[in-house]
């Protein structure tokens, strides 16, 4: 039980510093980059896309899905109910956050990387930002939304 409890703890606050993360985009950064103009917020998208890639990013980003998984095969052996809960929290997190991420703004971080912003004119830059900011932001909302879901989740599952 103290491992399982443990695994879960550490979980919870990975999944908790991710949503914090995606909230704070949705709500904040993004609603500020929006008032830049189009060269800018490529830009300054680049430098963020590249800066987030950090061991403390990465430790919580990866170590949120694995600890998931490994909460939800010790509560296999420990209680049923907190077995089957945990195995849909994984679910939804790693499939709203964890592979969103990976196939949806990972791809377009991607795109955004290969352009080389000082060259673009002006119609080109707000037609790569089109192409980046919308479907991006609407990405993060929806990772926003699974890791405060899964998030719930925990805090419902740890207080049962």
């Amino acid at each position: 039980m103290i491992l399982g409890n443990s695994c879960f703890f550490i979980a919870l606050l990975l999944v908790a510093l991710m949503a914090g993360l995606f909230f704070s985009f949705s709500v904040a950064v993004t609603r500020g980059l929006k008032k830049l103009d189009d060269k800018s917020y490529l830009w300054a998208m680049q430098k963020i896309n590249k800066a987030i890639l950090n061991p403390v990013f990465l430790l919580c980003f990866i170590g949120a899905p694995l600890l998931l998984i490994g909460t939800t095969m010790i509560r296999f052996f420990e209680d049923r109910w907190l077995f089957m809960w945990m195995l849909v929290t994984t679910l939804v997190y790693t499939g709203g956050v964890f592979m969103v991420t990976m196939f949806c703004n990972v791809p377009l971080n991607n795109y955004l990387d290969r352009q080389r912003i000082d060259t673009l004119d002006p119609e080109t830059a707000e037609a790569v930002r089109s192409r980046f900011e919308i479907p991006w932001n609407r990405y993060n909302h929806i990772r926003t939304l699974f890791s405060i879901l899964a998030l719930g989740m925990m805090f419902y599952s740890g207080i049962r």
